[in-house]
């Protein structure tokens, strides 16, 4: 008898670990991007005046806490959580870089885009030098992205244009992926409001 118990125990406690197992085995991370705009989805393609300008991206800097790799969310106004499973594909910074670079470029529109650091040699039209205040977003709600940037021109440098951006764009669906893709449509937000400044600036 006491041994049948040992043997019904034993048979518990390995049901209880196969459960627990497979349940770690189906919760592996996932991993996100940040995406650009497509050609396709810029409607207007009118001539610009600040139209194939060389154009230096950086530098760019993100607030501490979001230089990581797990997706950061909000439950509240003051309060900020890490996803456990969900996270960056790589560098969060390199990604929106790379994004905005891509971005700038489809809508200036313009080929010539370098980022920071480039060579003295680089004949720069107009840099872009952009700081992350704020980067995330509440799971089905939205998404807020907060910057401060600045754009100067010429080799001398000279500051044309500053301002604080403020975007809040609604998330479609109650997941990290549709977080991400609120996220993207902001930083597109982000990056017509600069590429705006650079062609009022090419109109001077």
């Amino acid at each position: 008898m006491r041994v049948a118990l040992i043997s019904r125990g034993l048979v518990v406690i390995l049901l209880i670990a196969a459960i627990f197992l497979g349940g770690c085995k189906s919760q592996s991370p996932r991993f996100y991007t940040m995406s650009p705009i497509q050609e396709d989805q810029v409607s207007s393609k009118r001539k610009s005046p600040a139209q194939n300008a060389v154009v230096g991206i950086g530098p760019v800097k993100l607030a501490d806490y979001l230089d990581q790799s797990l997706l950061v969310t909000r439950t509240g106004d003051h309060q900020a959580v890490k996803a456990e499973f969900d996270r960056w594909a790589g560098s969060l910074k390199d990604n929106f870089i790379n994004v905005l670079a891509d971005n700038i470029g489809v809508l200036l529109p313009t080929e010539r885009i370098y980022l920071f650091p480039w060579r003295v040699s680089v004949p720069i039209d107009y840099q872009v030098v952009v700081d992350i205040v704020r980067c995330d977003g509440r799971l089905g709600d939205a998404a807020w992205l907060e910057a401060r940037w600045s754009i100067l021109g010429g080799p001398e440098k000279k500051l044309l244009k500053t301002h604080r951006s403020s975007i809040r764009e609604p998330v479609s669906g109650a997941d990290y992926a549709a977080l991400v893709a609120a996220q993207s449509r902001a930083l597109a937000r982000l990056s017509q409001e600069i590429v705006e400044a650079i062609q009022g600036a090419g109109k001077n």
